[in-house]
């Protein structure tokens, strides 16, 4: 059988000559040039030949393409020596041939990788985890979303082992209403994640039971954490913890696909007509896009008359029949343990938090 190869992209000159001679003698398939890992996990081929300082090299990537089923061969300079060959061996890959070797023995090398993979199958692909994702999100600004994000993983630790991560792409707050400090972050946890898994808890800090990674310490202003990244690092910390409660901020454009990754998701809105207009229109969006997603409306900072609150809740059921939805009062008390780094713990505010946690415990069960 003749094997489909992936390349991955190089500034070295081996890809190149291995494809040439691949069209004119044959001896296997190219059907891909790898640019990113993202793109190397979504192919499919047999085998994928990488250089050892190609940026997108991580153990996580090659442990993915492995449990697919494809092999990795990874290709160094002959100059580099041992520091190169230990690199790519670190990483996981299947063998390792130099970058001035000829076609004919890439060609060997694929077919010993290829017939160790026949000689012993790859092993079933590990299932997901089963732990509960929940993402915290509004239609803007101002909302309440990380305090409410916060108060929400706070009330599922009691029960429940849960890691809470500020993933706002514009004004990642966590950090800095639990006073904690800005690093490590969640850069620190995608680079344990992507090369050392087995130390991604060294990224995370704690407040009692609670696990929880910080925002971007560039308050915003970097480079986005692309979708790819965001959900390789829930499907990581999943393996931590019971839940995952997410601070994702306001609603964006590019959100709807990673919504879809989460089992629940709570959209925060503020207690007035504009702010249910708001989350009427988001979650209808949200819903026609996704029939399946399950939605829960929780609006904040609600007034004393139940009057008020019951005409809320009875908009959202005209306009989203069946959506469950949470009132969260308002809480003076909340200023003044934001200042301190503190929660609120009682009251009306800290018994509805406990009662949407129960909802979303319910809605996932």
């Amino acid at each position: 059988m003749v094997p489909d190869i992936a390349l991955a992209a190089s500034a070295r000159e081996w890809p190149d000559r291995l494809h040439r001679f691949l069209l004119d003698h044959g001896g296997g398939r190219v059907v891909d040039r790898v640019m990113t890992a993202d793109q190397a996990s979504r192919s499919s081929f047999d085998v994928l030949l990488i250089d050892d300082v190609c940026s997108f090299l991580t153990p996580r990537l090659v442990s993915i393409l492995k449990q697919s089923g494809a092999e990795v061969i990874g290709v160094y300079m002959p100059e580099d020596g041992s520091h190169a060959k230990r690199r790519l061996l670190e990483c996981g890959i299947s063998d390792v041939v130099e970058t001035e070797a000829s076609p004919e023995e890439f060609l060997e090398k694929i077919a010993g990788a290829l017939a160790h993979r026949l000689a012993f199958p790859p092993s079933a692909p590990a299932t997901s985890s089963p732990a509960l994702r929940v993402a915290v999100c509004g239609p803007c600004e101002g909302v309440g979303i990380s305090e409410i994000a916060i108060s929400l993983a706070m009330a599922l630790g009691r029960d429940l082992s849960t890691v809470l991560v500020d993933m706002d792409p514009v004004w990642p707050s966590v950090a800095q209403r639990l006073d904690l400090p800005p690093h490590p972050n969640i850069r620190t946890a995608l680079d344990h994640a992507l090369h050392q898994p087995d130390r991604l808890s060294e990224a995370m800090h704690r407040i009692d039971a609670l696990m929880i990674v910080g925002g971007r310490a560039d308050g915003g202003q970097g480079t986005d954490i692309s979708r790819a990244d965001a959900v390789m690092l829930i499907d990581t910390l999943a393996a931590f913890a019971d839940v995952v409660v997410v601070d994702l901020g306001p609603l964006r454009a590019g959100a709807p696909g990673l919504l879809d990754e989460f089992d629940t998701v709570i959209l925060v809105a503020e207690a007035n007509p504009v702010g249910v207009a708001r989350l009427v229109r988001s979650a209808g969006s949200m819903l026609t896009g996704n029939p399946a997603q399950s939605v829960l409306a929780a609006v904040n900072k609600t007034g004393k008359g139940s009057f008020r609150r019951s005409e809320i809740v009875a908009e959202i059921e005209r306009s989203l029949p069946g959506m469950p939805t949470v009132t969260l009062p308002f809480e003076p008390g909340l200023e003044h343990a934001a200042w301190d780094g503190t929660m609120v713990s009682r009251g009306r505010y800290w018994r509805a938090v406990n009662s949407m946690a129960g909802v979303v415990v319910r809605s996932l069960s």
